[in-house]
């Protein structure tokens, strides 16, 4: 076998073994600019497209978060909302608020859309987390307008998107589709490390 296939080989190996699936982005409140989500039902936080966890805080009385996804695909799908409280709490603990959703920018109040459901933690629930579950039909188009209405007491929450588990964006660039691991990659490796043993024996018996 020449050289120059034997390199060729080694090349397309390695390169299909580097191609693992992308992986979907995180946002924290933490992140954006001051360290809050908008509190503006007239100018939401944008959350870019591959974005597949969001985390945020509700922090202390009328603590209002209003996040806009774009990108999330069409079609049904799942977005999976969990609320827990932060660290162990006394016998006066209560915290909670409301959810609420709709397809289209609000155009009136900040009160327009449907309620997803009410969170309602005190002392002696706080070891449980809610989760709510909002299941978007085959009509969804993409776009998503949350409204996270914290009324009252210190929560922290996570969002989950499933729609963008497949896609990441880097700035200023196209969106990147994820590349699976092909399937006979690791028959190409093994018939790698074959003609290397051959190649070795050989210059062995040259020699």
């Amino acid at each position: 076998m020449s050289r120059v296939l034997f390199r060729s080989l080694v090349s397309a190996a390695l390169l299909s073994c580097s191609m693992l699936p992308a992986t979907a982005s995180t946002v924290s409140e933490t992140d954006v600019s001051g360290g809050d989500f908008s509190g503006d039902w007239r100018n939401f936080t944008a959350i870019a497209t591959g974005t597949g966890s969001v985390s945020g805080t509700w922090s202390g009385a009328n603590d209002y978060d209003f996040l806009a996804f774009s990108g999330l695909g069409s079609g049904a799908q799942e977005i999976k909302l969990t609320f827990s409280t932060l660290g162990k709490q006394d016998y006066s603990f209560s915290a909670g608020g409301k959810i609420m959703w709709s397809t289209t920018p609000l155009k009136y109040s900040a009160w327009e859309g449907k309620t997803l459901g009410t969170v309602d933690f005190n002392y002696y629930n706080q070891s449980n987390d809610q989760t709510f579950t909002l299941e978007l039909d085959d009509d969804f188009a993409g776009d998503l307008y949350l409204q996270l209405y914290g009324t009252h007491g210190v929560l922290g929450y996570n969002i989950l998107t499933a729609a963008n588990d497949s896609a990441i964006v880097v700035p200023d660039t196209p969106d990147m589709a994820a590349v699976p691991l092909p399937g006979t990659a690791p028959l190409m490796v093994a018939g790698l490390a074959g003609l290397i043993g051959l190649g070795a024996r050989r210059r062995r018996r040259a020699e």
